[in-house]
């Protein structure tokens, strides 16, 4: 780290509140630096930064993951209503369209279900590799 202050030609500025920079004086003052920029110079510098890199992949799939778990949840309630529906009908007629709305959004679950068993095998793949 350099010492002379004259070889120091950029500057950052970050804002504070007042509490903040208060609370950053202090600091300082209970150390041996002569100023707040020497004190937040050695803050930034003498610190390991951890740093997370994420996979574009894993975010995609994440995402295709999400999308198809909306659509499940959506699947999921028209499924609970026609339970219901058919459950509180006596008419056979009714009964029948029913049975029949049932059975494609049987078909639709199911159909959603095969494409998020996909998508976590995919997704498995590649964090196997």
């Amino acid at each position: 780290m350099e010492t002379e202050n004259n070889t120091r030609k950029r500057r950052i500025y970050v804002r504070l509140t007042d509490k903040e920079f208060t609370t950053l004086e202090s600091r300082c003052k209970n150390t041996t630096y002569c100023s707040v920029s020497d004190y937040v110079r050695h803050c930034i510098f003498s610190k390991p930064i951890t740093t997370i890199t994420r996979d574009a992949s894993t975010d995609e799939a994440i995402l295709q993951m999400s999308h198809l778990n909306r659509e499940l949840n959506a699947i999921g309630n028209n499924f609970n209503q026609l339970v219901r529906k058919v459950n509180a009908s006596s008419e056979a007629a009714e009964m029948k369209g029913l049975l029949l709305l049932f059975e494609s959004q049987k078909k639709a679950m199911f159909s959603k279900i095969d494409d998020v068993k996909e998508q976590l095998q995919k997704l498995s793949e590649r964090w196997l590799q």
